[in-house]
């Protein structure tokens, strides 16, 4: 009797020894770090706005160069804009959408101006401004080298020329496709 519950008990032990070691040859996948993530990959980008030229850091983090012609509607200029600067990308864990938030900082250059020529030739053009644009947004990747991506502007904030404004709420939105290679 005390042979089988040794032999029972010697069983256990190696059973439990067992399933240790498999628990731990497991591997821990953070779901923002799976394959579908680019990773250390340069990509270009259209959007609705234009295009962009990235650089995945990382599965998490992806900085660029916004391209773009955007449509602003203002009294002062012309609904043109042409929008370059660089941005910041930082996507946050998640399965089949991954949730992000998104900066930029865009030197913003109006596409109207006159050119006067007569006994003097004049041209005027209006004065290049700088926004921050921060947003929210949501991306899936398909695999690791094709993204759809869309998000909204919830801060524009025009640094220069006087006066500066912050504006605050839903202030635009992007809707595009990521390539990396």
């Amino acid at each position: 009797m005390r042979f089988t519950k040794f032999i029972a008990l010697a069983a256990f032990v190696a059973a439990a020894l067992f399933s240790v070691q498999s628990v731990h040859a497991q591997a821990v996948v953070d779901k923002n770090r799976s394959y579908f993530s680019p990773d250390q990959q340069f990509g270009i980008g259209f959007n609705s706005k234009g295009g962009t030229i990235q650089y995945a850091l990382g599965p998490a983090f992806h900085i660029g160069i916004n391209l773009n012609l955007d449509f602003h509607k203002d009294s002062a200029a012309s609904n043109t804009y042409y929008n370059f600067g660089p941005y910041a990308k930082f996507i946050f864990s998640g399965d089949v959408i991954k949730p992000y938030v998104y900066a930029a900082l865009g030197l913003v250059q109006p596409s109207t101006g006159s050119v006067t020529i007569g006994s003097t030739t004049a041209v005027d053009l209006p004065k290049a401004e700088v926004r921050i644009i921060l947003a929210a947004g949501a991306e899936h990747f398909f695999n690791q080298n094709v993204g759809l991506y869309g998000h909204v502007n919830l801060v524009d904030a025009k640094l220069s020329p006087t006066p500066s404004t912050t504006e605050f709420g839903l202030q635009g939105a992007a809707v595009g496709v990521e390539f990396f290679f």
